[in-house]
């Protein structure tokens, strides 16, 4: 598999592009893990996606010619 990560970078906001040619996944179907109540509950995983979702402003995800493209959207710190 070959993935490729774009970023453009402007005064405002930050856009960062994942391509790869994997199996199709849209991320922004995926619900947030649940939130327990210590840690030795949580299993392994599964909590990638809710840290991504708490800290981007807006994530958008595109197939095409069975091609994956995940853009996530930063604002810029002023």
């Amino acid at each position: 598999m070959i993935v490729e990560v774009a970023l453009e970078i402007s005064s405002d906001r930050i856009l960062m592009t994942f391509e790869d040619d994997g199996m199709a996944f849209d991320p922004c179907l995926r619900s947030d893990a649940t939130v327990l109540r210590t840690l030795a509950d949580a299993p392994d995983g599964g909590f990638g996606l809710t840290l991504v979702r708490s800290v981007v402003s807006s994530m958008r995800y595109e197939r095409s010619a069975d091609q994956n493209r995940l853009l996530v959207t930063l604002r810029a710190a002023l």
